[in-house]
Parts: structure tokens; C-alpha cells; sequence
């Protein structure tokens, strides 16, 4: 059925290829309307999911900080006039509640900026750096944010500081600024390097094929439509999706040789109006099996990791990735192809008199006496001569020295199936011991680049402050805030707390209150109301506010990803312990509370990834052969290949990352392709009567050199993502690579064996029957 339909849609698009290249470029020009959506979003709130109690602190209490250090003489009046403009300038923007300044100081206290740099020292000390802080508005998501710290930048050149005096602007809004920029230039250095690799692998290993180079414009358009359809479905840019369009690329690219390759085998044998439904009925279903498991591969990681976002935009992005650039092989390469035929007369290899004859006929006639083998000679000189790529040759009867190798060597190994698969599953019992012993990367500050200059002013700027917000833990109290028995009850929590492991500060809406009443707790409620009058708004609003009270929690400035777990473990033990009074919830939040427990969770589930992964292609691979061993002979080449992987990881010293924890279940959907390309041929054989071995060395010798360059350009595609500036990206590059090659040897070496051990147990079955 699948095959019929595909031979449908070839007939239309032969018979349209104009109107079906109408077609796709209407809906390019949709995917740009698409692509001018799509936002970003960057940092720890990429990794960070839904959650009540963080929206409600967020919106509540969260204002987000831009922060200017001010270096060299502060006292110097020049100086401090320039920090007076930037302040007024910055105070009359709009999302900005308050700036604070050293210059709010002076002025507070002569009234004016004095010209004398020795009465300016005696209200900001000699310290020869000074801080300025821009608060602002809650509630403003980051494209929000961003203009402010431009502005900032832009005001801190306005002001005129003297020569000798540096100002940096920093802060979590300057640091996703850059980070934004930072991620939109890496995406577009990968894709032209994808698209540069992609052309020089087309060029040197499909020479034998009429505009080889057509596939990555089929390609590149399908990645302008996934830009557009992320963008439609309000999926942002983030520093995984980055990683998407590269992986498209080389996928993408296989869909479309593949249905090039098979056009051309065609065109060889019939004309251009029977060639292209003939093609896509037999490689259609084929190729979309392959785009279905990739799809489900990635399926597999969207549902398994829900709980931060950043992996679900991957996800989604990939799936509609790999389904538009399926979908631009068939509405892009094949209508180009059809009109290339057209033009060129290209009827399977007939010279001028046989085509005339055959046009005389209405198209009907072939003269088989007349008409040239497919890789013979002929009379069109444009034509290239097969060489060493893929071409129909590979599909016809001479294999060439690579195929027949391949062929003998996949038969000599499934001669010995059982030493075969043995020795394959004691590398992979290896390589999950191995997997134990790898390192980790989880801390979302080292995912991206460590020379990126906003990280360098943010940490230098935590240098200064002694750890600045990213030491600062919060903790939400909901009921009774301006109760005297909660504010007792925050002392109480102060001093468990503070006697934990890594805690080394605490602040509570009771140390307000008593600092502006005398140093005592309040006996009313109204009592602690006035007290909290008489405190300046900032500060009241920073621990108080809208009926919610908020601790801080400060802890050392060293925390590793583990110790960050540990200590949000024990503050969570000190409020249970330190009992909070009938009534009063309180709860540990903020972005780094909820992305780094979830960060972990997608490194320690990725076995579950991986099984559902499986699972997802097995069923599909089950629905469509209802077949039990033609849907369990594909996966388990891949099986070893999860397996095999972790020495790969080992030996050349890659970290588990969140998104490489992904690649099980991404190696099944993306390596049953080559198996199943593998099976197919297999069976093709054994039906038409040939013996297990015979069909073994046959398959092998007829696709694998086929399947072998079409996985060497998908490498092509996913090693630009080694390339990349961001580490957890560059990692997974690496990663990828190794991966698509050993899917390779998998489906060429454990494939064989596995048909003839599943051929013996149907015989063995059928015998008892």
C-alpha cells in the first residue's frame, strides 16, 4: 500500500513538476514569515520547566539585575559625574524600578557632586571599585531584558567616563544578550559548514551522478522550513536547538541521494514519465521507514525529558527537521530531476534514432537492440562516467572491487554467526562497564563557550561581590508572612540552617523587622507591619511583598553540580526540621533549585531514553513488516552499537552531557536505515531462492558500498558540529561521529549473522510445526 501510494505521488509529480516546485516555493516563502517569529531563550531558564512555585517567586520577587563595575578613581570627580549621568539616564528607562549608585551617596550628602575628590572619598571609601545596580520591573522575560542592558552599554559611553577608568556592564540580562548573539552566530557558521562539507562530500563521492549537488539544495530548503515551522510553533532558539540544523543536514541529505540514487538506476532502464514512480515506489517506503525511525528516535528524548524544555525544543525541532527535509527530497530534488530528464532527453539510455522511434510510438516503444547498457556508453558527451560513488552501478553487475569485498567479508562473518554475535555482545557488556566511568557535564554554564566575555565580566563581577546571585538560594513563604509567630519561626530556620554544610548566610524578612524596631520581634501583627513601614521600600519590597515572604540562602562560592544537590538537599532538610507554623508553606525555588536536579535526572535516565527509543522503532518496524523477525533483525545491530559506543566515550575521554544521553535512542532510529536497507536486500534474495549465505554476500556486495558512502556523507553533516564553540555541542559532534560509523560496521558485521541465526530459528520453529 505504502509502495502504491508512493508510485501515486511520483506519476503527479512527473506529470507536474512545475506546479509541485510552485508548491514548495509557496511554502518557502511561508517558512520565512516563520522564521521572523522565533525568539530565544538562554541560560537556566532554558533548562527550567514549569513550576508554580518558581513562577510565583519570579513574578514576585525575581528582578532581574544588570550590574556596572566601575574601575580606576571613583573619587575622581569626572568619574562620579559620569556615574551621576549614567544613573539618571538609566533611572528614566522603561522596565528599570530603581538604579543604585555610589553617586545616589554623594548626592544624598552635599546635594550635588562635589568637585573635591577627598569629600567624595569620605562617603565612598578609596575603594577604586564601585558598583552601579540596574533593578528591574518583575515579571520581563528575557527579549524584554536585553534592550535594558543594551541601553546600558550604550549610557556607559554616553556618560563620558575619564580615561583610565573601565566600565563593564554585566549581569544575568548581559549575559543572555551575548549568549543570544553568541548561539544565532554559531547556528550560522555550522550550517555553512555543514552545507561546505556536504558539497565537497557530493562532489568526490557521487561523481558518477547527474547534478550531484541538487541534494543539498533539496536539503538546505528543508531547513528553511524547519526555521519557519519552529517559528509558527513558537519553539525558541536555544543552545541545543542550535545543534538541530547541522544533524538535518546529514540526514537529510541520505533522503535525498537516496531517491537520486534510485532515479537515475531507473532512468537507466525506462523513460523519464515510468522512471520516477518506479523509484519512489521501490525506495520510497524504504527511505520512509528510515525518516519514521528518525523521527521516533527523537520522539523518544521529547517524552523522556519533559521535565527541561531546552531537550523538548531539541526534539521538536529535529522531528519537524527530519520530516521537512524528507518531505523537500520529494517536492524540491525529484521535480528537478523530472525537468533535467525532459530537457536533456534522457530516455533510458536510448541514442537519437531509438528515442524517435519511441516518441514516434507515443513513448511506448523500446528498442532493446538499440539501447546502451546504463553505464555504457552513450551518445549524450554531457553525461559523466561512472566512477567511484554511488551510481546505478552500484545497483547493477559490477559491484566493483569495494562492493565484492564487502560482500565476501559480511560472508565470511556470518559463517561463524554465533563467535560473530558472541564477541559483539562482550564488547558491549564492555563498553556499559566503561559508561559507568565517564564524567559528567551538567553544569549549564559549562555548555557554553568558557571564553564568552559576558561569562568572563559575570564571573569577575562574582569575584568582586563574593558570588553575587549565584550564591543566593531562595526560599518562598506563602501565609502569615507579617505574623510574629512566622518571623520567629525564620529565625529559628536562620539558625538550623546556618548550621548545615556550605551554608554560610541566611537573610529573612525577620532581620527587616528588627532592625527597625529596636532589635525585637514585634508581639502583633501590626507592630510588624509598622516596622516594615519604616523600612525603605527596596528593602521591603525585596524580602516582603504582595502577601509572600522571601529567605535568602547563601551559600559557599565553590559548589560543583553535586555539591549544589547536596546543599539544596539540606536546606530543604532545614525547613522540615525547623517546622514552620500551621498555615506558612514554605518551599526552596529559583531557576538553579529546578534545572540542576532535572539536568541530572536526563543524564541518569538515559537508559530509559534509550529503551523507549527501541521500543518506538520496534513497534513501528512491526506495524509496517507484521513481521516478528524482519522487526527485530534491524535493532539488533543497534543494540550492540549503544553498547559499543561507551568505550568509544572512554577511550577518547567524552562526558556524558544531557543531550549526548539522548544518542541511544537517536542511534536506533537514525542506524535503522542501513539495516533495514540491508534486510531488504537480504530477503530480495532468499525469496528469488538464493541460500542465507549467498543473500548475505549478495546484500552486502550490492548496498553496502552504497549505504557505506551514503553514512559517510551523514558523517559529513554531523561533523560540523565538532566544530562548534559550545562545548556540550562540540562533544556531541564527536560523539555522533563515531556513533554513525559504528552503525555502519554494525549493519555490515552483526546484521549478516544476526539473518542467519533468525533464519535458523524459523527453520527450527517451522520443523516442529
Amino acid at each position: 500500500m505504502i509502495s502504491s501510494a508512493f508510485a501515486t505521488l511520483g506519476a503527479v509529480i512527473e506529470r507536474h513538476p512545475l506546479v509541485t516546485l510552485g508548491v514548495a516555493l509557496v511554502l518557502l516563502v511561508a517558512a520565512f514569515g516563520g522564521a521572523a517569529q522565533i525568539t530565544s531563550v538562554t541560560g537556566n531558564d532554558a533548562f527550567t520547566a514549569e513550576n508554580p512555585t518558581l513562577e510565583r517567586f519570579q513574578d514576585t520577587f525575581d528582578r532581574s539585575t544588570v550590574a556596572v563595575l566601575v574601575r580606576g578613581q571613583v573619587t575622581d570627580p569626572r568619574t562620579m559625574r559620569a556615574i551621576d549621568r549614567f544613573d539618571r539616564r538609566l533611572s528614566a528607562r522603561e522596565n528599570v524600578q530603581t538604579v543604585t549608585s555610589p553617586a545616589d551617596r554623594v548626592r544624598a550628602a552635599y546635594g550635588e557632586i562635589p568637585g573635591d575628590e577627598e569629600r567624595i572619598a569620605r562617603v565612598v571609601g578609596n575603594e577604586d571599585t564601585v558598583f552601579v545596580t540596574i533593578v528591574l520591573d518583575t515579571g520581563l522575560s528575557q527579549e524584554e531584558q536585553r534592550p535594558v542592558y543594551t541601553d546600558a552599554v550604550d549610557a556607559s559611553e554616553w556618560a563620558q567616563f575619564p580615561a583610565g577608568v573601565d566600565v563593564i556592564v554585566t549581569g544575568q540580562a548581559a549575559f543572555s544578550s551575548q549568549l543570544s548573539a553568541a548561539i544565532q552566530s554559531s547556528t550560522q557558521q555550522q550550517l555553512g559548514l555543514a552545507v561546505g562539507l556536504m558539497i565537497v562530500a557530493l562532489f568526490f563521492l557521487f561523481r558518477g551522478v547527474r547534478l550531484r549537488l541538487l541534494p543539498v539544495v533539496a536539503v538546505f530548503v528543508g531547513v528553511i522550513y524547519t526555521f519557519g515551522a519552529i517559528g509558527y510553533a513558537g519553539i525558541p532558539n536555544s543552545t541545543l536547538t542550535s545543534a538541530v540544523f547541522p544533524i538535518l543536514i546529514g540526514l537529510g541529505i541520505d533522503y535525498s541521494v537516496q531517491f537520486h540514487e534510485r532515479y537515475e538506476e531507473e532512468l537507466a532502464r525506462a523513460p523519464p514519465r515510468e522512471a520516477l514512480p518506479r523509484a519512489l515506489s521501490a525506495i520510497g517506503p524504504a527511505v520512509f521507514i528510515a525518516m519514521l525511525a528518525a523521527a521516533l528516535g527523537f520522539g523518544a528524548t521529547w517524552i523522556s525529558t519533559l521535565d527541561s524544555p531546552a531537550f523538548v525544543w531539541f526534539a521538536q525541532t529535529s522531528i519537524f527537521g527530519v520530516i521537512l527535509t524528507f518531505l523537500t527530497a520529494l517536492i524540491v530534488l525529484t521535480p528537478v530531476l523530472t525537468i533535467w530528464a525532459r530537457v536533456r532527453g534522457r530516455y533510458g539510455g536510448q541514442d537519437p534514432k531509438t528515442r524517435a522511434a519511441t516518441a514516434a510510438d507515443g513513448g511506448e516503444r523500446v528498442d532493446d537492440t538499440e539501447r546502451e547498457p546504463a553505464d555504457g556508453p552513450t551518445d549524450d558527451p554531457d553525461r559523466p562516467a561512472p566512477a567511484d560513488g554511488v551510481s546505478a552501478a552500484d545497483e547493477g553487475d559490477t559491484p566493483g572491487r569495494f562492493g565484492r569485498a564487502l560482500g565476501t567479508g559480511s560472508r565470511a562473518l556470518a559463517s561463524h554467526p554465533v563467535l560473530v554475535l558472541v564477541l559483539a555482545a562482550l564488547l558491549t557488556t564492555g563498553g556499559v562497564q566503561a559508561s559507568t566511568q565517564l564524567d559528567t557535564l551538567a553544569d549549564t554554564e559549562e555548555f557554553i563557550p568558557q571564553d564568552l566575555p559576558a561569562l568572563l565580566d559575570l564571573e569577575q563581577f562574582r569575584a568582586q561581590t563574593g558570588g553575587g546571585s549565584a550564591v543566593q538560594f531562595d526560599v518562598l513563604v506563602a501565609g502569615g508572612v507579617t505574623q510574629p509567630e512566622t518571623l520567629r519561626w525564620m529565625e529559628q530556620f536562620d539558625r538550623v540552617a546556618m548550621g548545615t554544610p556550605s551554608v554560610v548566610g541566611v537573610e529573612t524578612p525577620a532581620e527587616v523587622v528588627m532592625r527597625h524596631n529596636d532589635g525585637r520581634i514585634p508581639e502583633t501583627e501590626a507592630g510588624v507591619e509598622r516596622a516594615l513601614a519604616r523600612a525603605p521600600a527596596t528593602e521591603r519590597q525585596r524580602f516582603v511583598d504582595d502577601g509572600y515572604g522571601r529567605i535568602v540562602v547563601v551559600s559557599r562560592p565553590d559548589l560543583s553540580t553535586e555539591g549544589t544537590l547536596s546543599f539544596i538537599s539540606n536546606v530543604r532538610s532545614a525547613l522540615q526540621f525547623s517546622q514552620p507554623p500551621p498555615g506558612v508553606d514554605a518551599q526552596l525555588t529559583g531557576t538553579d533549585v529546578v534545572s540542576t536536579p532535572s539536568t541530572l535526572d536526563q543524564i541518569e535516565s538515559r537508559n530509559t531514553t534509550t529503551v523507549l527509543g527501541f521500543g518506538f522503532v520496534f513497534v513501528a518496524l512491526l506495524l509496517y513488516y507484521r513481521d516478528l523477525t524482519r522487526a527485530i533483525a534491524p535493532v539488533v545491530p543497534m543494540a550492540f552499537v549503544v553498547g559499543w559506543q561507551g568505550l568509544y566515550m572512554y577511550g577518547l575521554g567524552i562526558r556524558v552531557s544531557p543531550l549526548g544521553a539522548s544518542l541511544g535512542a537517536l542511534t536506533v532510529g537514525i542506524g535503522a536505515e542501513y539495516t533495514v536497507i540491508v534486510m531488504e536486500r537480504y530477503y530480495e534474495e532468499v525469496e528469488q531462492g538464493a541460500s542465507p549465505l549467498d543473500a548475505v554476500e549478495t546484500a552486502a556486495t550490492r548496498v553496502g558500498k552504497a549505504i557505506s558512502v551514503s553514512g559517510m556523507t551523514t558523517v559529513f553533516g554531523f561533523s560540523a558540529l565538532a566544530a562548534s564553540p559550545f562545548p556540550i555541542i562540540a562533544d556531541f559532534g564527536f560523539l555522533t561521529v563515531g556513533v554513525i560509523a559504528l552503525t555502519l560496521v554494525a549493519a555490515l558485521a552483526t546484521l549478516p549473522p544476526t539473518l542467519v541465526i533468525l533464519d535458523r530459528i524459523e527453520r527450527a520453529v517451522g520443523r516442529r510445526a
